[in-house]
C-alpha cells in the first residue's frame, strides 16, 4: 500500500513511453484497417444484410443491427422520404398492424383502425404519398396474381413491397402437415414472379413473428412457435439468395419483446416501433442520407475540396520523404576553420531547408492522421452502432475515472489560485467526464445534461480568466499573440472541415472559444488600455477596467434580449458561412446565449483576484490556507452546500428548455463553489492530480477528435472496430484515440512555431495568405453544389 501511494503518473509514463505507445497504436490501427479492408473486399460493404438479419436488443429496448446505425425518423422526415412513392404491405393482420403504424406516423390527421380482412388505402393527392395494405393472409393463387399484375404492368409497381404470411395458414388448416406442404409448393411457385418484380422495385419477405402461447385465445392455440419456425425455415430455404430480401431481424425483435404482446399474436408497441424503424431505415436511409443512419446507405464519393486536401497531404508526404533522403547526402560536419561565433549562430537559427523539412514531416504526420479520420467516419471501412444510454453505463466509468484520477496525485510547486497545474487538472477531469457523457449518450437524462452544461461553462470561464490574466499582466496585444492563440485553437478544426466536409460551426466549441477570445482581446485592447504595469498604484486604472467589464456585460445582455439583432450581425457573407449550420444561424445563437456570461465572469474573477492580491487581502504565495481555519471551514461548507443544492435543483427540471433558460444566471454558483473548495484549503491547493493534468494538456484535441475516431457518424454513434466485444472495442478505440490526440497536440505545437514565428512582418504576410485561402474555401462552400467532382 505504501508503494502504491507513492507511485506517480510520471513514473508510469516513463515505463510506458508515449512515443512507444503511439507506435503501438499506429500498428494496431494499421492492422485493423487491413482486417476490415479484407472483410469488405470479401463480403462487400453493404450493411443491408446486417439490418435484415443480425443484431440484438439493447438495454433501452431498441434494436441494434450489427455494425450499422438506425436513424430515428421523425414525421417530417418520413413524409419527405415517401413523397411521390407507394409503400405496400401484403399479408395478414400482423402486416395490417404495420400498415396502421406507418400511416399514423405520416398522417397529419387522426387515423382510425376500422377495417379488417380487406384491402386498405391511404393516399395524399398533394404529396403523392400512398400506403396500401392488401389482405392476402395466405400464400396462394390470389397472392400470386397480385404479383403477376405488377409484373405484367396491369397495376403500377409500388416503390417497396413488404410481404409475409404463415400464421393464418396454420390457424385455418389447424397446423396440419398438408398445410405445410401446400405452403412450400405455393411459395415455390410464387418465387419467380416475386423475383421478376424485385428486379424493378424493392421486395422483402418478412418472416413470421413468434407468438406468446400463454396469451393466445382458444381459437389460436394451434399456432405454436414450433410451427412458426418451420414455416420460416421453408421461406428462408426458398427465397434466400435471390433478389427478394428476407427480413429475419423483425422475427428477432419480436422474440426479444414477446412479453409485451397485446394478445399473444399481435405485436406490442415497443416491437411495432422497432419493426417500423427497421423498414424506414431499410428504404429511406440511402435516399435522405441521415448521418446517423449508416444501415443501407451507400458510400458517398469525396467532394472536390476533400480530394484537394488529400492531394495536399500527399504532396507533403512525398516532400518529407525526398527531404529525408536528400538531407543525408547534404549533411556535413562543420570544419575546424569555422569560428565559434558562426557555430553558435547555426545552433540558434535553423537553416531554411531544415525548417521546411520539419514542416513537411509535421504535415505528413498530420495527413496520415486525417486519413484515419476519413476512413473511420466517411467510409464503410469500420462499423458504427447507436448509443443506448443506461445509468450504469455512465456512472461505472465515471466512478472508475474519478478513483484513478485521485490515486495519481503529486505536490505542486505552484501555490497561486488556479495555477497552471490546477487548470490543466481542471480541464482534464472535465474533458474525461464529457467524453463519458458523449460515449454513453447521457444527454437524454436532464440532470446529467445540465451538469455537463456547467462543465462547458467552466471551460469558457477559463477562457475569460486565462486570457484576461495574460493581457493584464503582459500587455501584449500584438498580431503575433493573436495569431498564435487562434492557430492553436483552430488548426485541427480548419482541416477537419475540409477533410470531413463539415461547416466550421459543426465543431461548435472551437468557434465559441475563438469568438470569446476576440471578445476578451477587444475588451482589453480597446483604448484606453489598462494593464498591471500602466495602472500601478493608481486606482483609476482599476475603475476604468471595471467600467469596461460592466459595458461588456451590458452589450451581452442587450444582444441576448434581441435575437433578431444578434442573428443579423452574423448573417452577412462571409461570416454567415462560418457561423451557420444547416443553413441557419439558430444553432450559433443557441450556443452563444447558453453560456453568455461565463467568459465575462471569468474576466471579472481574474480582475477581482488580482485586486485582492494587490490590496493584500489574500496571500497565496505559500501552501497554507487562504484564511483562518474557521473561515476556511465556513467557506468550504457553504460551497459544498451550494453545489449539492444545484444538483438537487437540477433534478426538479422538467425540460431542457426550462433548465437552459436558468443556466446563464446560476452557472456562476457551482463554478465559484468549485474554485473556493479547490483553492481556499492549503492542503488541496498544494496538490493536483497528475492523471487529470496529463489529459488537460490535450483537452482540445480530445474534445474535437472524439467526433470521428472514438465516436462515429459525427458523434451520433460509436465507432466499432471489434464487433460483439463492447468493452474490448471501447478500450482499443480509446487507446488509439488518446494517442492520436497527443500526436495532434505535438504536431500543432511544431507547426505553430514554424508558421507563426515571432517576426511581425512574416506573421502578417502569412495571415494575409490565410485570409485569401479562407476566402477561397468559403467561396467554394457557397458554390459547392455547382462544383461537384463526381
Amino acid at each position: 500500500a505504501a508503494i502504491m501511494n507513492t507511485w506517480k503518473l510520471e513514473n508510469a509514463l516513463d515505463l510506458t513511453n508515449m512515443n512507444t505507445a503511439k507506435k503501438f497504436a499506429f500498428t494496431v490501427a494499421f492492422v485493423l484497417i487491413i482486417v476490415h479492408g479484407i472483410r469488405i473486399y470479401n463480403k462487400g460493404g453493404d450493411t443491408c444484410s446486417n439490418l435484415l438479419s443480425r443484431g440484438h436488443l439493447a438495454a433501452d429496448k431498441k434494436w441494434q443491427p450489427e455494425g450499422c446505425m438506425l436513424h430515428k425518423y421523425s414525421k417530417m422526415e418520413t413524409r419527405k422520404c415517401l413523397t411521390g412513392r407507394t409503400f405496400t404491405f401484403v399479408g395478414d393482420s400482423r402486416q395490417r398492424q404495420l400498415y396502421f403504424k406507418l400511416v399514423k406516423t405520416i398522417s397529419v390527421l387522426p387515423v382510425k383502425e376500422g377495417k379488417q380482412h380487406e384491402d386498405i388505402v391511404y393516399k395524399e393527392d398533394d404529396t403523392g404519398i400512398s400506403v396500401h395494405f392488401l389482405w392476402y393472409p395466405m400464400v396462394n393463387v390470389s397472392m400470386e396474381n397480385v404479383f403477376r399484375e405488377w409484373k405484367g404492368g396491369k397495376k403500377p409497381k409500388p416503390s417497396i413491397i413488404i410481404a409475409g404470411s404463415g400464421a393464418w395458414t396454420i390457424k385455418q388448416m389447424n397446423a396440419s402437415g398438408k398445410a405445410m406442404q401446400e405452403y412450400r409448393a405455393n411459395l415455390t411457385r410464387l418465387k419467380p414472379v416475386m423475383e421478376d418484380v424485385a428486379m424493378e422495385t424493392d421486395v422483402y419477405w418478412m418472416l413470421q413473428d413468434p407468438v406468446n402461447n400463454t396469451q393466445l385465445s382458444k381459437e389460436r392455440k394451434m399456432i405454436t412457435n414450433t410451427q412458426i419456425d418451420s414455416y420460416n425455415d421453408v421461406a428462408m430455404e426458398i427465397l434466400e439468395g435471390g433478389h427478394v430480401g428476407v427480413l429475419r431481424s423483425t422475427h428477432q425483435v419480436a422474440s426479444a419483446l414477446l412479453e409485451v404482446s397485446t394478445d399473444g399474436l399481435h405485436l406490442g408497441e415497443p416491437a411495432l416501433n422497432n419493426h417500423l424503424s427497421l423498414l424506414l431505415n431499410l428504404y429511406c436511409n440511402d435516399k435522405l442520407r441521415p448521418i446517423d443512419g449508416s444501415c443501407c446507405q451507400r458510400f458517398q464519393p469525396p467532394s472536390l475540396l476533400q480530394v484537394g486536401t488529400g492531394v495536399f497531404f500527399g504532396l507533403c508526404m512525398v516532400g518529407a520523404v525526398l527531404f529525408s533522403v536528400t538531407s543525408g547526402f547534404r549533411s556535413r560536419t562543420p570544419s575546424m576553420s569555422e569560428d565559434t561565433e558562426t557555430a553558435q549562430n547555426q545552433k540558434k537559427t535553423k537553416p531554411p531547408a531544415e525548417i521546411a523539412k520539419s514542416a513537411l514531416v509535421a504535415f505528413a504526420k498530420f495527413g496520415v492522421i486525417m486519413a484515419y479520420f476519413y476512413l473511420c467516419d466517411r467510409t464503410p471501412l469500420f462499423m458504427k452502432e447507436n448509443k443506448h444510454y443506461t445509468h450504469l453505463q455512465f456512472f461505472v466509468p465515471f466512478v472508475w475515472v474519478l478513483i484513478v484520477g485521485l490515486f495519481f496525485h503529486a505536490d505542486t510547486k505552484q501555490t497561486s489560485i488556479l495555477s497552471r497545474d490546477q487548470t490543466d487538472e481542471w480541464k482534464g477531469w472535465m474533458q474525461l467526464v464529457i467524453l463519458i457523457y458523449h460515449y454513453t449518450g447521457a444527454s437524454s437524462y436532464i440532470p446529467i445534461y445540465m451538469h455537463i452544461r456547467i462543465l462547458v461553462a467552466m471551460y469558457l470561464f477559463q477562457t475569460g480568466y486565462g486570457h484576461f490574466f495574460y493581457f493584464w499582466m503582459k500587455g501584449d496585444y500584438g498580431i503575433v499573440r493573436l495569431c498564435q492563440v487562434n492557430f492553436r485553437l483552430n488548426f485541427l478544426v480548419v482541416f477537419l472541415c475540409m477533410v470531413m466536409d463539415r461547416p466550421y460551426q459543426f465543431y461548435y466549441f472551437v468557434p465559441l472559444v475563438t469568438f470569446w477570445f476576440f471578445v476578451v482581446y477587444g475588451t482589453m485592447a480597446v483604448l484606453p488600455r489598462v494593464t498591471a504595469k500602466s495602472s500601478g498604484d493608481n486606482s483609476s486604472g482599476f475603475v476604468l477596467m471595471m467600467l469596461k467589464l460592466l459595458a461588456l456585460c451590458g452589450i451581452i445582455a442587450l444582444l441576448a434580449s434581441m435575437q433578431v439583432l444578434f442573428e443579423s450581425l452574423f448573417s452577412w457573407w462571409p461570416a454567415v458561412e462560418l457561423f451557420q449550420l444547416d443553413g441557419s444561424i439558430r444553432e450559433w445563437w443557441f450556443r452563444w446565449q447558453l453560456d453568455r456570461f461565463a467568459v465575462a465572469y471569468g474576466m471579472f474573477f481574474a480582475f477581482t483576484y488580482l485586486g485582492l492580491k494587490k490590496l493584500q487581502i489574500i496571500d497565496d504565495s505559500f501552501h497554507g490556507n487562504l484564511f483562518t481555519p474557521c473561515v476556511t471551514y465556513l467557506i468550504v461548507t457553504l460551497s459544498v452546500c451550494i453545489t449539492l443544492g444545484y444538483t438537487i435543483f437540477m433534478t426538479t427540471c422538467e425540460s431542457k428548455v426550462e433548465c437552459n433558460r436558468l443556466h446563464p444566471y446560476i452557472s456562476f454558483l457551482p463554478i465559484t463553489s468549485f474554485i473556493l473548495v479547490r483553492n481556499v484549503p492549503g492542503y488541496l491547493r498544494s496538490r493536483y492530480s497528475t492523471f487529470f493534468a496529463w489529459f488537460g494538456k490535450i483537452s482540445l484535441e480530445l474534445f474535437i477528435g472524439q467526433y470521428h475516431i472514438w465516436l462515429a457518424a459525427d458523434t451520433k454513434g460509436i465507432l466499432v472496430v471489434l464487433p460483439g466485444f463492447h468493452t474490448l472495442n471501447m478500450l482499443i478505440t480509446s487507446f488509439i484515440f488518446v494517442c492520436i490526440a497527443h500526436e495532434i497536440s505535438a504536431v500543432t505545437g511544431t507547426l505553430a512555431n514554424i508558421l507563426v514565428p515571432r517576426d511581425f512582418r512574416t506573421v502578417l504576410q502569412r495571415l494575409l495568405l490565410f485570409v485569401l485561402f479562407l476566402g477561397l474555401v468559403l467561396l467554394y462552400g457557397h458554390f459547392e453544389d455547382r462544383l461537384q467532382l463526381f
